[in-house]
């Protein structure tokens, strides 16, 4: 199959936008003089589309002269929320921003009464209140020591009507944890036949994520690395239930199933540029096909016709979609390195691929891999794993992706606009959801710094919620550190709710205790 090249982005492009940072320290004085205890205003400004013209910069200062700055970024279209501002009279203005900034409009004024109420001389914004505290963390929960686990998973271990949580440990020591109180289930060594003495860990290599496989009675089992290969625990019991040999490390995994209906298939992806397909019902290897190049993220499920494959990341730009027999049935080369795993994205017109890459998050079509759309990140890339979830309830998903430099980005797939950003995801691998709030829109939690999660609104990505953690000054820098990444899930006969993710000491998992119902809405 011919492979495409990155350059015909520039002819396919829907879209290229560009993040500019609020200016730090006209943020920080903004914050400096606004109490804590007093209500905080969203003004919603829009202003006259300019003929050619889709970005624009839009600012806000305390002063007409544009002094004090408090507000300062590049937009997408003619209207932006600007949140978290206190009470106190502010100007702005907007100007082109197409390969440079433009002439600004004259300067607005616009007053923030005490009450949140606010008025604009060109009657052109409209304010939003929003709660000046945040939502207190629940005090339910659990804690327990299994040092750092950088992608935790719910699992049905033991009850197809509740769930457990999986995870493995930086040195490769899998846990199967009871999700009601967070005790361990079962353990597994990444080395299970290490004699006394003897090393039991990976030696600090890179962890395999574990892949979930159907059990008996709806119950999940789980597949991990050993020294030797991959092997499958039974989810209810901890028994090991088939070893399968591999001749290189493996780095990733996912399940594929042929549209017959026919058996699955476990493809695993080892570090010498391999892929193995294995019976995951038995552990026997079927077939082994070479990669073009290495595997540098996490294989993920792909659809195809009734069944399904998954998606390759590989070093050197090389995306490609493998059947279930491991055959490749797509691939694009981009002149740029990819940076998450591919996200499979269904839609009512036609079903889209997002990839990150170190130019920005490139959007394909998942029918033949032509490229779609780029939103650009200048000085920044996206980073840790790409999730979508519908989080205002209209049929139509929103792509949520991190940045190395810590930012959460709304992505709506239908038009390709960001919706909204944030910072505060500094330590953030992945996203979750649930309805923090209960006003039926999903919010988005993330590992942020030393709060062992954050809480943005699905609205608008203002921060409504936190769980901070007791013991200040403990957490370790998420770059040196590793990544965290948060799942919610409901345990228990009860169906209680809970975000869980490794805590910011890197020392063991954590649970804390979400409104209840909020996990099931993420769900549906």
């Amino acid at each position: 199959m011919p492979q495409k090249s990155y350059s015909t982005l520039l002819r396919f492009a829907l879209l290229t936008l560009i993040f500019a940072a609020a200016t730090p320290a006209a943020h920080t004085r903004a914050q400096a003089t606004t109490p804590a205890a007093q209500t905080k205003t969203s003004l919603h400004l829009r202003w006259p589309a300019q003929e050619g013209v889709l970005r624009y910069r839009l600012q806000l200062a305390r002063d007409e002269q544009f002094q004090d700055i408090v507000f300062d970024r590049a937009v997408f279209g003619t209207e932006y929320v600007v949140t978290e501002l206190g009470p106190g009279r502010y100007f702005w203005r907007f100007a082109p921003a197409v390969k440079e900034t433009g002439t600004f409009s004259p300067a607005r004024p616009i007053e923030i009464a005490a009450d949140a109420a606010a008025t604009d001389s060109g009657g052109e914004a409209r304010p939003r209140p929003t709660p000046g505290t945040l939502a207190p963390a629940s005090n339910t929960g659990w804690r327990t020591t299994t040092g750092l686990v950088a992608r935790p998973l719910v699992a049905h271990l033991r009850s197809g009507t509740s769930s457990d949580v999986v995870g493995v440990n930086s040195d490769g020591m899998v846990y199967g944890l009871d999700g009601t109180n967070g005790v361990a289930l079962w353990t597994a060594r990444f080395r299970p036949n290490a004699k006394r003495g003897e090393p039991t860990g990976n030696g600090g290599a890179p962890v395999f994520t574990p892949v979930l496989t159907e059990g008996r009675d709806n119950l999940n089992n789980v597949v991990v690395a050993f020294d030797g290969g991959v092997r499958a625990i039974e989810g209810s019991t901890g028994r090991e239930l088939w070893r399968a040999p591999l001749a290189s490390r493996a780095v990733g995994g996912a399940i594929a199933a042929p549209a017959d209906g026919g058996a699955r298939a476990l493809l695993v992806a080892g570090d010498n540029s391999s892929l193995t397909v294995i019976d995951p019902a038995n552990g026997k290897v079927v077939s082994e096909a070479k990669l073009d190049g290495a595997v540098v993220a996490t294989p993920t499920a792909f659809p195809l016709g009734g069944g399904s494959g998954v998606a390759l990341a590989l070093a050197g730009g090389t995306l490609e979609v493998r059947d279930h027999a491991g055959q490749r049935v797509r691939v694009i080369k981009m002149d740029t390195n990819i940076t998450t795993p591919a996200l499979y994205v269904p839609s009512a017109r036609a079903a889209l691929v997002l990839v990150g890459t170190e130019n920005g998050l490139i959007s394909l079509g998942a029918e033949d891999l032509k490229p779609l759309g780029r939103i650009a990140t200048e000085s920044d890339a996206p980073a840790g794993t790409l999730s979508a979830a519908d989080l205002d309830g209209d049929g139509a998903l929103e792509v949520l992706m991190l940045t190395r430099r810590g930012r959460l980005v709304a992505v709506g797939t239908t038009d390709g606009r960001i919706k909204w950003y944030t910072p505060g995801a500094t330590d953030a691998s992945s996203a979750a959801f649930a309805d923090l709030n209960s006003d039926g829109v999903l919010d988005v939690l993330v590992a942020g710094g030393q709060d062992f999660a954050r809480g943005f609104s699905g609205r608008d990505g203002s921060l409504i919620w936190k769980a901070e953690e007791e013991a200040k000054g403990s957490a370790q820098d998420g770059a040196s550190a590793g990544t965290r990444a948060l799942v919610t899930g409901t345990f228990g006969a009860g169906s209680t709710a809970y975000v869980v993710g490794t805590d910011t000491a890197r020392t063991g998992l954590r649970a804390v205790g979400l409104p209840k119902d909020s996990v099931k809405a993420a769900k549906e």
